[in-house]
């Protein structure tokens, strides 16, 4: 069981490694009506993923301010859907970049996940925040694989 499962681990990396490589991910939660704060100094093309478990988190992004919120003069980038957020960010982009999530006040609290991966995909890149949350819909299927690789590093802790 324990080889198969393996096998399957390594023959997804192979298929998805030329466009994703996993950098971090955190899993924590923000209280309704505030935020968490991080910093990435990655380089190159990131893609950052918020996944809100319980609740509604969004996700917001700035190469000039430390704190980014929803002031439109505070964020670079947001995503504030209902559902997972996706922001691409430019090899052009300042670093560190800061990163807010921002607990959605209907909740009580908002437990995510946030992946940031580096990517080769540059195509859906955008640099006007307007079309960032638009372009949310083309990337369903990314949103479904990320989804997959935590599901399957947690089954990985919990068999070894």
């Amino acid at each position: 069981m324990r080889n198969i499962f393996i096998f399957v681990i390594l023959c997804l990396s192979f298929a998805l490694a030329y466009e994703n490589k996993l950098l971090h991910y955190i899993t924590d939660e923000v209280t309704g009506s505030s935020y968490k704060y991080y910093s990435l100094s990655y380089d190159g093309f990131i893609k950052i993923i918020l996944i809100s478990e319980i609740g509604d988190a969004d996700l917001y992004v700035s190469q000039i301010t430390t704190k980014p919120t929803f002031d439109p003069d505070q964020n670079c980038l947001q995503s504030i859907t209902c559902g997972d957020d996706i922001i691409l960010i430019p090899d052009s982009f300042k670093r560190p970049v800061s990163i807010g999530i921002y607990g959605h006040p209907s909740h009580e609290n908002s437990t995510y996940v946030l992946l940031v991966y580096q990517t080769s995909d540059t195509e859906h890149v955008s640099y006007e925040k307007s079309s960032q949350a638009d372009g949310n819909e083309n990337q369903g299927s990314s949103v479904s694989t990320f989804i997959m690789w935590y599901l399957l590093d947690i089954l990985f802790h919990i068999l070894f």
